[in-house]
């Protein structure tokens, strides 16, 4: 399989799960059961970040890197890559660092928004754990956690699903912005 075509197959993916979450409860999370929820959030991060995976094995191939197929990761293609190379700021800011880091100043940014998908990711796909911030009689009814370590965190302002395709639409618009580069 082409690899640029397996990058945009993840994206799609995962926009398929993020419209089945949408269309759930009639857009009301907080009716749904938890695991009615829980297989379309797992997927949706599972392929997001599948297709920034997939992006860093295309750069790879395209750009010859000396990286086994088998050893293939966004860091470690970040770090082959040249500083001059128009890929490199991109696949950093898609796959930043979280280990031991604390969520960035302002978690709405571009930069806050790739750490907590990174973050969401390993705790929705790696541990089990929901994402979302049910609220009873405010807005919004459903958000997701700014920082979903910090499970007395108050959640995010925006309602889920919009915070979960603004997500989508970032990562989508940088994993094309390198497709399209070569």
């Amino acid at each position: 399989m082409d690899d640029r075509r397996g990058v945009r197959n993840r994206l799609l993916f995962a926009r398929r799960r993020l419209d089945e979450l949408s269309q759930l409860g009639g857009g009301n999370l907080g009716t749904v059961s938890e695991i009615e929820r829980q297989q379309p959030i797992q997927e949706f991060f599972f392929h997001l970040v599948g297709a920034i995976e997939f992006l860093a094995q295309t750069i790879t191939d395209v750009r010859a890197l000396p990286i086994n197929e088998e050893d293939v990761n966004p860091r470690k293609v970040y770090k082959h890559l040249k500083d001059n190379d128009l890929a490199k700021p991109i696949l950093g800011q898609l796959y930043p660092q979280t280990r031991g880091k604390q969520l960035t100043q302002d978690p709405y940014s571009e930069e806050g928004s790739h750490f907590r998908i990174i973050l969401f990711r390993n705790r929705v796909c790696h541990h089990g754990r929901n994402p979302f911030h049910f609220r009873v009689g405010s807005e919004p009814p459903c958000s997701l956690f700014l920082d979903p370590r910090d499970r007395q965190d108050k959640g995010s302002y925006k309602p889920a699903t919009e915070e979960l395709t603004l997500l989508w639409e970032l990562v989508n618009r940088k994993c094309e912005q390198v497709l399209l580069m070569d």
